[in-house]
């Protein structure tokens, strides 16, 4: 009898579900976008309902050929992190939710270090460092600021609480959820009283902390009929986005890393071992027993588009196409020939930042296409250079996700800079796959993630590194660090 298993992605922007036969067939995809608004200058929110409705209006689509959908035996979810909505007794809303992109608790940051502490308590104890976008300083916005809102706050509900409260009747978030929504101690897996105290809130308005892969509940008789499946489907916790990708990918093992290329490059190194001593943001992975480690160079993919929009411009001053820019970019030289871009958002060791982008090195015989290449190089030096925090691995293969895995040039340079394989997932929505996998995991089907993998398996492409470039780039590598020292001088970072 076959079984199928529900990968969700709830995202910023929309929601994926792919159905998945246990065997690893996809059988149907669909996607439900939801907009942001911003009713003042830094806030960001979007309706926690929308969420919802794109979770049964996708799951509708991808079911709607099934003629036993009483054998889809679990369903688990990728989750955006750090997005927060109140709820009241009945668990409706009282207002739009406040998305992980937010800046309006400038001031709640502040008290935070002033009645808590100015140092790294939050980091230490959540993983990440205490933030005005995430859900312990909103609540306390919330509390400062609409006090009749908060007056009727039965719950502070994020992403994945208040789904499983829809589908289930409980509302439970999942460890590295927990960890960015800096409520929770992520190694002693449990809420902390200080932070609670400081938001204004107890334990009982928070939801279960559950582990990945631990099945919440079954889907309540209302959900089902919403969802156009049964009782007998289980929700399985899930991940946050991040790591529901990285085990899409294949990644689950010490040592693995993943970059994800949009408009922000999203680096999540697995680790056997929290490190908190890299100052990286840390959370509990989604396979037992591992860590993940993540930082972004939140700019990594705005500068190229930078360059394609202002600079780089066709003969009629139109955008030039990428398949242009890949072809002429294979033929020039940038660091090679001593000419570097420095993104913004940089780092430039221990820890400085400066702002400001650069090139450095131009001359008369550089053309755009000369700059497209230095911008592709410094994004990839600039990753790699923070990569070097990580906790040591075995130099193993990089996975790539994202625009830049669609780019030939940019995937060798990968290769050629850090000197190990670049493996490319055909797959695009690898958070689905791995929220496919954890359920068959969850709900028993697999034995274990790695054997979930296997059954959902990925194909892969592999880039090698060029050996007749590696020792340029290791040249070239350490003058971009040492130009981007003497930048932050000059900027003041």
């Amino acid at each position: 009898m076959p079984q199928y298993l529900l990968g969700i992605d709830v995202g910023t922007t929309g929601t994926k579900t792919i159905l998945f036969s246990d065997d690893g067939k996809i059988l149907g995809h669909a996607y439900r976008g939801y907009s942001l608004s911003a009713p003042r200058v830094s806030w960001s929110e979007q309706r926690a309902e929308d969420w919802w409705e794109a979770v049964k209006a996708t799951v509708r689509e991808v079911c709607r050929d099934l003629k036993d959908p009483e054998n889809v035996a679990a369903i688990s979810l990728s989750l955006q992190g750090g997005t927060v909505v109140p709820v009241d007794e009945k668990m409706n809303p009282l207002r739009p939710a406040i998305v992980w992109n937010d800046g309006r608790a400038g001031e709640q940051f502040e008290a935070f270090r002033k009645e808590v502490e100015p140092g790294k308590y939050a980091y230490e104890h959540c993983g990440w460092n205490m933030n005005s976008s995430l859900p312990a300083l909103e609540t306390r916005w919330i509390r400062d600021n609409e006090p009749e809102v908060f007056a009727k706050t039965k719950m502070i509900l994020t992403v994945p609480d208040y789904i499983s409260m829809k589908m289930t009747g409980i509302a439970a978030c999942d460890l590295a959820d927990a960890g960015i929504n800096e409520f929770c101690d992520i190694r002693e897996e449990k809420y902390d009283p200080n932070i609670l105290r400081f938001a204004g809130i107890t334990e009982e308005m928070l939801p279960k902390i559950v582990h990945t892969g631990e099945v919440i509940g079954p889907l309540t008789k209302e959900a089902a009929e919403e969802l156009g499946l049964t009782e007998r489907t289980v929700l399985v916790a899930g991940a946050h986005d991040q790591y529901a990708v990285v085990v899409g990918a294949g990644a689950n093992s010490p040592g693995d890393v993943m970059i994800g290329s949009g408009t922000a490059w999203v680096v999540t190194g697995i680790s056997d071992r929290p490190a908190f001593e890299t100052g990286l943001a840390q959370s509990v992975a989604a396979v037992p027993g591992l860590w993940g480690s993540i930082f972004s160079l939140s700019t990594g993919g705005v500068c190229l588009e930078w360059l394609r929009n202002q600079v780089a411009l066709g003969e009629g001053g139109e955008k030039l196409s990428y398949d242009l820019m890949n072809k002429e970019i294979a033929s020039r030289k940038a660091a090679e020939e001593g000419l570097f871009f420095y993104p913004f958002q940089g780092i430039a060791g221990e820890g400085r930042r400066f702002r400001k982008a650069s090139f450095t090195g131009l001359d008369m015989s550089h053309d755009r296409f000369h700059m497209a290449r230095a911008v592709m190089e410094g994004v990839v030096f600039e990753t790699l250079w923070m990569m070097e925090s990580f906790p040591a691995g075995d130099g193993g293969a990089i996975r790539l996700a994202g625009g830049a895995s669609k780019s030939r040039v940019w995937s060798q340079m990968i290769a050629d800079i850090s000197e190990r394989p670049v493996l490319i997932p055909e797959v695009a929505d690898l958070a689905c796959v791995g929220a496919a996998v954890i359920a068959g995991w969850g709900c028993g089907l697999y034995p274990d993630i790695e054997t979930g993998c296997r059954s959902l398996a990925v194909k892969t492409s592999e880039i090698l590194p060029d050996e007749g470039k590696t020792e340029m780039y290791r040249t070239a590598f350490t003058q971009y660090k040492e130009g981007a020292c003497k930048l932050a001088e000059l900027y003041g970072a």
